[in-house]
């Protein structure tokens, strides 16, 4: 019993500290993954069960001067992380679009990527606030398996990127990812503000934009199995891929049901 638990505490040691960027290792919710498993479990529980539970016999709660303020901050924060990858990394010519494997020197670009990369990190558990919203408003139909899935997985590949591999080649995913977040929730608060101002097909255009999203870091993440000269670590592209891949699946499968399928019918 004794040799079992040393084996598995030497593993874990060698998953959780020796595999990890030293960098980033000690940052907040990256040092131990018993945080964001906690979190992602919570989140998990209450949409799912705990909240639907709670508010079965209440009123809706009037939430909407809370959520302007939280989309204003999603958008200035998307905005910002989209921005800085697009002007300090890539127009600079500092990275390299097709293939860029990560720099471990300690120089201040260096260490602002990886500050960066913690923040994207953080925002997606921040995203988790979205559905939040959606149980205390009792909007129970938008808390769909699609919604929930690309919540939870996005908060464990942020959990992945910020502790073993923080900038190079994934950085893309940052940049993309923030950048349709900076689109959609616009269009949140839009709708909540002003909403004679939507237009039925502005919804339509976002999940496009979305699709196109996972396309392109397919794209991006797959070529480099191939490539072999590209220093980024390859196992990157192996557990994200299959994620990307059934993200893709299931909001193709939305925007088939949603604006081709109920059309015709």
């Amino acid at each position: 019993m004794g040799t079992l638990i040393n084996n598995v505490t030497s593993y874990y040691n060698y998953l959780n500290d020796e595999l990890a960027d030293p960098r980033t290792n000690k940052f907040w919710l990256v040092r131990s993954p018993l945080p964001i498993f906690m979190i992602m479990f919570v989140y998990h529980r209450f949409v799912r069960s705990w909240g639907p539970a709670f508010m079965a016999n209440r009123e809706p709660y009037p939430l909407k001067k809370l959520i302007v303020v939280y989309n204003i901050i999603q958008i200035y924060l998307s905005g910002f992380l989209a921005v800085q990858c697009f002007t300090r990394l890539y127009l600079s010519g500092y990275y390299n679009l097709w293939c860029q494997k990560i720099n471990y020197e300690d120089t201040p670009i260096e260490r602002l990527i990886i500050d960066r990369v913690w923040l994207y990190y953080a925002i997606k558990i921040l995203d988790l606030l979205d559905t939040v919203f959606f149980v205390l408003r009792k909007k129970f139909s938008h808390v769909s398996f699609l919604h929930v899935y690309h919540h939870l997985g996005m908060c464990l590949l942020g959990y992945i990127g910020t502790k073993y591999v923080p900038g190079g080649h994934g950085i893309m995913l940052g940049f993309i990812n923030s950048l349709v977040h900076a689109v959609m929730y616009t269009y949140y608060l839009i709708s909540i503000v002003r909403p004679q101002w939507v237009r039925q097909w502005w919804k339509k255009y976002i999940t496009q934009l979305q699709i196109l999203q996972f396309l392109l870091l397919i794209l991006h993440f797959g070529h480099i199995i191939f490539e072999q000269s590209c220093g980024y670590p390859k196992w990157v592209s192996v557990v994200f891929l299959p994620h990307n891949i059934f993200i893709l699946f299931l909001f193709t499968d939305f925007y088939i049901k949603e604006y081709i399928y109920k059309k015709k019918k």
